[in-house]
């Protein structure tokens, strides 16, 4: 392997490993990162709460409890606003920790629908109808058009479930040529013809709360993209998810470079771990449909249902 291969590798591997645990030093940490550790320690009583286990545990998430207050204390001293909406959340967590299970009865206000089965027909033809487009009309909607829809796009993506509540995505919007060409040679040119991209990455300072190498990242990230995907989709455009995480990056020397010409330039810092670039644009044409294995051929059997559906069974 060569020199810069092997330096990109270390980099790459420095995201998820050869650090501390997630949180060990508060005071060390970057105000984004005690953010996300207040959203994930504000979350992980809420869940006790859920499960039930907060009083059977109480030591454990008096704990976190006190530990909400010294991360809410270094936020402060940093300058971040009381009324920020995740701090706001946090410290209601806190101030309620006494009569959570009431406090947050009080607070739900969004009621419960009735159950429809019958609501999955119209979701599933609008999942149906969704493809990956490649090829790109001729005359696309005006920059202000764009602007809207990634904006929209990045909002559906704030409210895709995450692992702890961290929101550790991170996105840049390209609509510059000569942003979009540094993909050269990187990526297809279906991806880099397209009237906009967003790419999409991951702080991957905030993961490791589970260990070195925790996949969360990467889960967190598809359930965004899957939204964004979506929204786009329903407002009429056309869109692909193409693959940029680091197995792709740092494949050959080639994409090393490049990408390290790309981050470089976009302003993406070491530690953002890239996923995906989404590509955007009024398609030219909706392209067929690809075909897909019947339901039951998703299904992991066992070996009685293997011989049951085989005939061989009693």
């Amino acid at each position: 392997m060569s020199p810069k291969r092997k330096s990109f590798s270390r980099i790459i591997k420095s995201l998820f490993t050869g650090k501390k645990k997630f949180g060990s030093d508060p005071a060390a940490m970057s105000t984004e990162e005690i953010l996300a550790l207040m959203r994930h320690e504000s979350h992980r009583i809420e869940k006790a709460l859920y499960n039930g286990i907060i009083e059977t545990k109480r030591h454990i998430y008096e704990a976190k409890r006190d530990r909400l207050a010294s991360l809410h204390k270094l936020l402060e001293e940093r300058g971040v606003p009381r009324d920020e909406p995740t701090v706001q959340w946090s410290r209601w967590i806190h101030d309620s920790f006494d009569r959570l299970d009431e406090a947050v009865s009080e607070a739900s206000s969004q009621p419960r629908e009735a159950i429809d089965l019958a609501k999955a027909g119209p979701f599933l033809d609008m999942l149906k109808s969704r493809r990956s487009v490649r090829v790109w009309a001729s005359e696309q909607p005006d920059s202000a058009v764009f602007r809207e829809l990634a904006d929209r796009m990045i909002d559906a993506a704030r409210w895709a479930p995450n692992s702890g509540n961290r929101q550790a995505l991170r996105f840049r919007i390209m609509t510059d040529e000569r942003e979009k060409r540094l993909l050269c040679r990187l990526k297809e040119e279906h991806c880099i013809s397209a009237p906009m991209l967003i790419f999409v990455g991951s702080d991957s300072r905030i993961y490791g709360a589970l260990g070195e190498e925790e996949r969360c990242l990467y889960i967190d990230s598809g359930a965004a993209i899957m939204q964004m995907i979506l929204l786009a989709h329903d407002c009429g455009f056309g869109c692909c998810w193409n693959h940029f995480a680091d197995d792709l990056v740092g494949s050959r020397e080639l994409n090393i470079e490049k990408y390290a010409a790309f981050s470089k330039a976009l302003g993406i810092p070491d530690y953002i771990a890239p996923v995906a670039i989404l590509a955007v644009g009024a398609a030219a044409f909706i392209p067929p449909v690809p075909a897909r294995m019947d339901a039951g051929s998703y299904m992991l059997r066992g070996v009685r249902q293997e011989n049951d559906s085989d005939g061989s069974g009693d």
